[in-house]
């Protein structure tokens, strides 16, 4: 069996040809990608103070009404806890008070710091303005009746692309313009 180089070499040439453009079309011309990355550092400390003592006491001159002497020693005798919360966007709080036999017995803070940090990346890919190509073709001669292979080269200049090219088998030269319609 012979083998006719000369179709084989076309073959190889026109298989390099689509590798080159399915590789090549796979690539887009221009996107923007923006991430934004928020971090949140946190900061948490508790702090307990014991047996604080009273700055500015104030005593009633008179007594306003009859006394229910029961509630009054029921009421001083009995421990009571209140939670005062604060929270925004630098801080979180919680002030835990226990009062017992008319006085302030412990105060609790706790708290926790927020410091937020925001990092936008962004990441731009701009159309090509000027390109350089080359490639080929498989060609077919009607009145001859003759396939052939040609070889071009291409410049593309924003969306119009000129070719010029040659088929060797039919020596035929081209020249060509191209406009690119839809871009995705």
């Amino acid at each position: 069996m012979k083998v006719d180089w000369k179709w084989f070499a076309i073959l190889i040439l026109g298989l390099a040809t689509a590798a080159l453009l399915l590789r090549n079309c796979r690539k887009s011309g221009d996107f923007v990608r923006v991430s934004t990355v928020t971090r949140t550092d946190t900061l948490h400390v508790s702090d307990t103070v014991l047996f604080p003592v009273p700055y500015n006491i104030i005593r009633p001159d008179t007594i306003p009404a009859p006394i229910d002497t029961d509630a009054v020693i029921t009421d001083y005798f009995s421990r009571k806890s209140y939670a005062i919360r604060y929270e925004d966007t630098a801080i979180k709080a919680v002030t835990d008070v226990t009062i017992s036999g008319n006085e302030v017995e412990a105060v609790a803070m706790d708290y926790e710091l927020l410091h937020k940090h925001t990092t936008v990346t962004e990441t731009v890919f701009k159309e090509q303005k000027f390109a350089l190509t080359l490639g080929g073709c498989i060609t077919f001669n009607i009145p001859e009746k003759k396939p052939g292979f040609e070889l071009t080269i291409g410049v593309n200049v924003r969306h119009s692309q000129f070719l010029a090219g040659y088929d060797f088998v039919n020596k035929t030269p081209r020249i060509g313009w191209q406009y690119q319609i839809i871009r995705n």
